[in-house]
């Protein structure tokens, strides 16, 4: 029996203590579990409601479109349920159904390193909503995450007319090199958002065919992270204009030595979020965006860095490094993000500047 062909769930509204669920002595029906087992799913956190001055979004579940609202500590019952054999269920499909879902509502309780795959969607603007597959955290590929850098990234990319004016600079200058490079893309968000919108911060016609290519935006990362971004960028298909083409390649950091001398593989226009997370990475990013971004005045690198007391130290080295190598801020500011977290999100503040070369 899957859960399509259970029974129609019952009628639960209000609140609904976890002490209340029923005890597995008295054997609910399979479409009491199920229920039981909706309304504890847990969904990351609503970054916009942080953004916009909402407050935190928390476990709070619909069944038969109505709102019910869980309290006291559900884990115990999760995991009697995962231990018990469910032996008065009818099939083995159904106890399976129960496990498994069982086993995601506890693993959602342990943090977003334990949560399983995820499939989200972030709007950017009234006109692109930008669909992204996450898949479970697998050691330390925190690429296969969206980080919430990456989210305001993309909303200023949507709708900040600086942020806009600086890509429309870079992409402006010329019409044989609309070419976009995204360092770090991890799940791609932000360079999805961004080819999404391009269109309409050049005034392009975006119906444009696909044989007359205006615009590549780049998406790159490390190997393990690739694949996934990929499949990002195939989920997006539908959103993205004809005239807009987005391809993957691995860019690995430590390899550039010879960025140097590729003169015709240089960008006009670079972005990367949230991309410090160790010592080292101020030093290759700066490298990395010195080799590759194009030598014209009107090039620029767009950054947007998350300020955590952790890798504080990593944002000043940053800064520091993008002087040293004659580049300068034309803008700057910070803004108010969120993050998954903790057991209701983390805020944050961001930084972001857009780069060009100095005179």
């Amino acid at each position: 029996m899957t859960r399509e062909e259970s029974e129609e769930a019952p009628d639960i509204e209000g609140v609904l203590d976890a002490l209340d669920f029923p005890h597995l002595s008295t054997r609910p029906s399979l479409s009491i579990l199920l229920a039981i087992l909706d309304l504890l799913a847990i969904s990351p956190p609503s970054w916009d409601d942080f953004t916009n001055g909402g407050g935190d979004e928390t476990s709070t579940a619909t069944l038969s479109k109505k709102k019910v609202q869980i309290i006291g500590n559900p884990s115990p019952w999760l995991t009697s349920l995962i231990s018990s054999s469910l032996k008065w269920l009818p099939t083995d499909e159904s106890r399976e159904v129960v496990w498994e879902t069982a086993s995601i509502r506890l693993s959602e309780r342990c943090g977003r390193t334990a949560m399983p795959s995820l499939d989200r969607s972030f709007r950017i603007s009234n006109e692109l909503e930008v669909k992204i597959h996450e898949p479970t955290l697998d050691g330390d590929n925190l690429g296969l995450k969206t980080w919430g850098a990456a989210y305001a990234f993309g909303k200023r990319i949507g709708g900040d007319e600086c942020m806009r004016r600086g890509i429309r600079i870079a992409l402006s200058s010329g019409e044989s090199n609309k070419r976009v490079l995204e360092l770090g893309a991890g799940t791609g968000l932000a360079g999805l958002a961004l080819a999404g919108t391009v269109n309409s911060i050049l005034d392009q016609d975006d119906g444009r065919a696909n044989e007359n290519v205006s615009v590549q935006v780049h998406l790159t990362d490390l190997p393990e992270i690739v694949t996934n971004l990929q499949r990002n960028v195939d989920l997006n298909g539908t959103s993205i204009p004809p005239s807009v083409e987005v391809t993957t390649g691995v860019l690995d950091w430590r390899l550039q030595s010879s960025a140097e001398a590729e003169q015709g593989h240089r960008y006009p226009l670079i972005i990367a979020a949230d991309s410090l997370y160790s010592s080292e990475h101020p030093g290759l990013l700066s490298t990395v965006v010195e080799g590759w971004l194009e030598r014209s005045k009107t090039a620029r690198f767009i950054v947007e860095l998350p300020l955590r007391k952790l890798f504080g130290g990593e944002v000043t080295d940053f800064k520091n490094l993008m002087v040293e190598k004659g580049f300068v801020v034309s803008e700057e500011g910070e803004e108010n993000a969120r993050d998954d977290w903790g057991e209701s999100g983390e805020g944050m503040t961001c930084w972001w500047a857009i780069y060009g070369w100095g005179d």
